[in-house]
């Protein structure tokens, strides 16, 4: 193919390539679902693939929690140095929640969670105690991390544990931007998660968290004579801060392989909006004086006792009832505690709940709705099932407004399914570790996801060939080694939002540089994203950097070949691939120069944080 564009990378052709596969020694698989309200790990090993443990007996003070198959996602700052976290924060104790969704830029967020008074305390409580969210996460971190370190040690045997290789599958919403991944591999560093072992470095991935849940639900529905070649189902992770749906095609079942249907989606609408609504309308009943008057550990009891291990879980709308509990007597002014002879009571109708779930549950319906709608589009068939996971995925009220949602708008087509006990609510880092021994070879349990849909386009910028019919005035510019005249800032997209990604072949692009021979043979460019469809042809303010690849070349100039431009002047030329890598919510670049992958010493790629 003869080159048409020129930059610091001239874009060439693609083709094919081939995913090297961890091998040799024993190797330790940890899932790690760090979630906005409970984070929730499992592990397995070389010798028991299929065998996923989840953790547990978790550090409490209360008795019934530590056995729990997730725990909080709460810090509290005690000290210089000291903190308590999860379970162990007392109830009384001033502490943070929420703090994940600080990951996320505030433009990135819908104006209802900017505003939200649980985000407002969670930025107060870090910045009252000089902490970043990163920092705050990666304390966080450390914390599950040294808890599960020490679990599997129990478990398995401490030189285990000591003379395994670790491959850690950390789970992220599908709808995040790629500066929350990148910005989490960076908590996951300071947490010491990547720190040096001796059986050789760490290995971290990235995988969505619908995805993971799909995997997770696909493993137990292994085998089942009703499912068959072309079925395919919509998965709807739903989290304490978000809501994600996916759709896969089941394309083989023995061993079960499936692939992206179509793009899928999601939203900032998981349980604790609902957990803040009632919140809202419990204050507004008491009076916000009232509400005042209660201790934080007050707060914390009643709204634990009463609504999450209450009228949450019960909830089902099928018959016209009230819920009414008592209120503490913390909420009497003094003089009212000499007159009362029992304590207050606050009652709320079934038409109250229901108000207090149906606006996130709307718009987990539309997500719903709009991805059955697709399927149905390409395929000409709804989705076979729709399946619920996640811990809000288990609620009993959330199940029976989307069968209705279905049955009115869809049809009895499509079946919907939810998991009973624990696993909906494990589902995210039992797939995570299921997807790692797949693609390990550790474990039988196979299931394989074919092929993803990008949700964003990735390309360089680059110096295109002039062409007054293509490009704009402001764009031309002269290029002295060429002697010819370029458009700069265009953009070359190779791949695009909404195209199939396999993830069996990397996409591998050639590209070239020219040097003179008194120059220093470096590569720097950097990678570009843009999540608006169609992609833009030039550099604007909806194109993101997403990382930088810089290559300290150990190459001869001299012994490259040679170009001529048109004033006769020589100058060097040097070819080379750029690959690209997709896996879960991971994306993976290397250098490629002579037929040899580039190793970490010359070829650095830094992503942006921002």
């Amino acid at each position: 193919m003869v080159l048409t564009k020129f930059s610091e990378l001239g874009l060439n052709e693609s083709g094919p390539g081939q995913v090297a596969k961890t091998s040799g020694g024993s190797i330790i698989i940890v899932g790690i679902d760090f979630g906005t309200t409970f984070s929730g790990v499992a592990y397995t090993w070389s010798t028991k693939g299929d065998k996923v443990q989840v953790i547990t007996s978790w550090d409490t003070d209360n008795y019934s929690s530590s056995n729990e198959e997730k725990t909080p996602s709460a810090l509290s700052f005690i000290g210089e140095g000291q903190v308590n976290w999860g379970y162990s924060v007392p109830k009384d104790a001033d502490q943070v929640k929420w703090f994940k969704l600080l990951l996320l830029d505030e433009e990135d967020l819908p104006k209802e969670v900017k505003t939200s008074s649980r985000i407002l305390e969670a930025r107060n409580y870090l910045r009252s105690h000089n902490r970043t969210p990163i920092e705050a996460i990666a304390v966080y971190l450390r914390c599950l991390w040294n808890h599960c370190i020490q679990r599997i040690t129990e478990s398995v045997s401490k030189t285990l544990v000591n003379y395994s290789k670790f491959h850690v599958v950390m789970t992220l919403p599908a709808i995040w931007p790629d500066y929350a991944r990148c910005r989490m591999r960076v908590a996951a560093n300071l947490a010491g998660i990547l720190g040096h072992r001796a059986a050789g470095e760490t290995e971290l991935t990235f995988l969505s968290e619908p995805e993971a849940g799909a995997i997770a639900t696909f493993a137990d529905m292994e085998g089942r004579q009703d499912i068959k070649a072309g079925d395919t189902f919509v998965v709807v992770d739903c989290g304490g801060g978000t809501a994600d749906v996916i759709s896969y095609s089941v394309t083989q079942t023995d061993p079960m392989v499936v692939k992206e249907s179509v793009k899928g989606e999601g939203g900032l609408c998981g349980a604790v909006f609902v957990d803040e609504a009632f919140v809202n309308m419990l204050k507004h009943k008491m009076q916000p004086k009232k509400w005042d008057m209660l201790s934080a550990e007050t707060r914390q009891r009643l709204i634990h006792d009463e609504w999450e291990h209450g009228i949450k879980q019960r909830f089902d709308n099928k018959s016209n009832k009230t819920w009414s509990f008592n209120l503490p007597w913390e909420c009497l002014a003094p003089k009212e505690r000499l007159t009362v002879t029992s304590l207050p009571k606050v009652t709320f109708t079934s038409k109250e709940i229901e108000d207090v779930f149906n606006p996130v549950i709307e718009k987990i319906n539309d997500l719903i709705h709009r991805q059955a709608v697709a399927v149905k589009e390409k395929y000409k068939i709804y989705p076979k099932y729709v399946i619920l996971v996640g811990g809000f995925g288990r609620c009993k009220y959330l199940f029976e407004k989307v069968k209705a949602m279905k049955d009115r708008l869809l049809g009895e087509e499509i079946e919907v399914l939810q998991a009973r006990g624990a696993d909906p609510w494990t589902a995210i880092c039992r797939g995570a570790v299921l997807h790692a021994s797949a693609s390990t070879g550790i474990g039988s349990i196979f299931i394989q996801v074919d092929a993803r849909i990008s949700r964003a386009s990735y390309g360089v910028m680059m110096l295109d060939r002039w062409d007054p019919r293509r490009h704009k005035e402001v764009d031309k510019t002269w290029c002295e080694v060429e002697q010819v005249w370029l458009a700069k800032d265009q953009m070359d997209w190779f791949l695009r939002e909404g195209e199939d990604i396999s993830t069996k072949k990397p996409i591998k692009k050639s590209f070239y540089l020219t040097f003179s021979p008194n120059d220093s043979p470096t590569l720097k460019t950097m990678i570009y994203l843009t999540t608006v469809s169609p992609p833009p042809h030039r550099a604007e303010s909806t194109v993101k950097s997403l990382c930088s690849i810089k290559w300290d070349m150990a190459v001869d100039i001299l012994s490259l070949p040679t170009r001529t431009n048109s004033l006769g002047k020589v100058y060097h030329q040097l070819n080379f691939e750029i690959e690209m890598t997709c896996s879960g919510s991971s994306i993976d670049f290397a250098v490629i120069y002579n037929g040899k992958r580039q190793g970490s010493k010359n070829v650095a790629v830094e992503y942006s944080t921002r």
